[in-house]
């Protein structure tokens, strides 16, 4: 990992958070929810049981709507929302900015209906 890719991701970490502020703002005046849906809820409500392998596929971002256990870090547009996840999310991104860097590997996804909720994947997501 690059220090001047470090750098510049620890710079967009930054404006991220700013914009998931403005985003918090703007959704308590709207009243328009601005959180992540939590897996656990809705199938609880769904009374969801089973699960099945899917295998590799590609999905559209717009259709993640939650994540499982991590829906209090990010906002409804995967934006973070917690400074403690700079570091982490930083590392994540420098890897990105590499073209020569690691591979990530795939998000892990529950499917219901035509949304998506993270599993595994919510940095990866996030950037």
């Amino acid at each position: 990992m690059s220090q001047y890719n470090y750098k510049m991701a620890l710079s967009d970490f930054q404006a991220a958070r700013q914009r998931a502020a403005l985003e918090g703002v703007i959704a308590r005046v709207s009243g328009r929810s601005n959180d992540l849906l939590s897996y656990d809820d809705v199938a609880r409500r769904l009374k969801l049981r089973a699960q099945v392998e899917r295998g590799i596929k590609t999905i559209p971002v717009d259709a993640i709507v939650g994540s499982v256990g991590r829906c209090t870090e990010f906002t409804r547009t995967f934006l973070p929302r917690n400074l403690n996840d700079q570091e982490r999310w930083a590392r994540v991104k420098s890897v990105f900015m590499d073209p020569e860097g690691a591979s990530l590997p795939p998000i892990e996804v529950y499917q219901v209906g035509d949304v998506y909720f993270v599993l595994d994947g919510n940095h990866r997501v996030s950037i």
